[in-house]
Parts: structure tokens; C-alpha cells; sequence
């Protein structure tokens, strides 16, 4: 038998994953529980509700966010935003699935005001944590804005990645995401990011 808090964590990790595969509304208990190898009744002891289980797993990638974003403060701005990129591409899996927020917009009318609200904070990180690096990689030289102001160029990227999310996943290939990833570089600092 798993311990408590490890029955919540692995709990967690198998609804985000299929969340980011599917959706929120096609993941069910039962199939999490089947997952992990426990009884459905289980699932209740930690989680009453699915909006419980929504509203947790949107606020771990939130704190898991914030410090990813707290961890490379003393990076430079360029090494700060190619982690952020690679962190798509290799922690969301291209191609595969959708980010905790991006899950989410399918179906976002179907969503409770909570959810919603829990979604739009973790978006919130996202925005805050690009326009920091972007700030601070404009005022030090090592970006370029292009005449645009750091909350344009951080809806600009965040969207694209977002799209070539969604793209990749539609067409099960990583090269929407790649080339967007490159063109960001290009755009900013007049460099591939490797």
C-alpha cells in the first residue's frame, strides 16, 4: 500500500498526464485509479470531487512554475528563457500532449468558475515569468524588442508556444514546435537556440 502522500502524488502525476492527453472532462476516477492500482473509493480519501482534483493538479504546475521561474534568476536572461522553451519541449512532450493550462481551453465553458480562475492564475505565471526574462534580456542588451513592449513580446511567445502545442499534437510531429522555437531565437537575439 502506498503511503498517503505518495498515493496523492502519483495520484496527481497520472490525472495531469492523462488531463494533458485528453481532457479534463474525459479522465475519469475510475480509469486514474486503475492507473495507479487502487480502488476508486480511494480516489475520494484525497480528492472529493474532480473540480478538487482540477484545482490541485492546476496549482502543483503553478508552484512548480514559480520556482522553475525562482531557480534561474541567477542565469542569464537568454539561458533563463532557452530553459523555459526546452521545458515545453521536453517537459510537455511535443507532439504527445497539451500543457496543464492549454488542456483546459477546449472545453473552457464546460470548466467551473474555480478551475477557470485557477487556470488563468498558472497562465498568469507564465506571462509574469516571460516578461521578467524579457525585461531583464532587453535592459542588459542581450534581446532585442523590436519596438514592441515586454507584454507583447510575452503574448507573442507564450501564444506560439501554445499553438505549436496544439499543432504538434494534431499532427503528432514535434517540427511545429521546433521551428517556432527557432524563430523565437532568430527574433530575440539573432541566434538558433540549441
Amino acid at each position: 500500500m502506498h503511503p498517503i502522500s505518495d498515493t496523492r502524488t502519483a495520484i496527481l502525476d497520472a490525472a495531469q498526464d492523462m488531463v494533458q492527453r485528453q481532457s479534463l472532462s474525459e479522465v475519469s476516477f475510475q480509469e486514474i485509479a486503475d492507473c495507479i492500482g487502487i480502488k476508486k473509493g480511494s480516489m475520494y480519501h484525497h480528492f472529493k470531487s474532480k473540480e478538487g482534483l482540477a484545482l490541485a493538479m492546476l496549482d502543483r504546475a503553478r508552484l512548480a512554475l514559480t520556482h522553475s521561474f525562482e531557480r534561474g534568476l541567477d542565469k542569464t536572461p537568454r539561458q533563463r528563457l532557452e530553459y523555459f522553451l526546452l521545458m515545453y519541449r521536453d517537459y510537455i512532450g511535443v507532439g504527445e500532449k497539451m500543457c496543464p493550462a492549454g488542456a483546459n481551453a477546449a472545453q473552457w465553458d464546460k470548466l467551473t468558475d474555480k478551475v477557470q480562475v485557477a487556470t488563468n492564475k498558472l497562465v498568469g505565471v507564465q506571462f509574469q515569468g516571460i516578461e521578467d526574462i524579457l525585461r531583464a534580456g532587453i535592459d542588459n542588451g542581450e534581446f532585442l524588442s523590436h519596438g514592441y513592449s515586454v507584454d507583447e513580446l510575452a503574448i507573442w511567445l507564450i501564444t506560439t508556444l501554445q499553438g505549436a502545442l496544439l499543432t504538434g499534437r494534431i499532427i503528432a510531429n514535434q517540427r511545429p514546435f521546433d521551428i517556432s522555437f527557432n524563430i523565437i531565437g532568430q527574433y530575440l537575439y539573432s541566434g538558433e537556440i540549441h
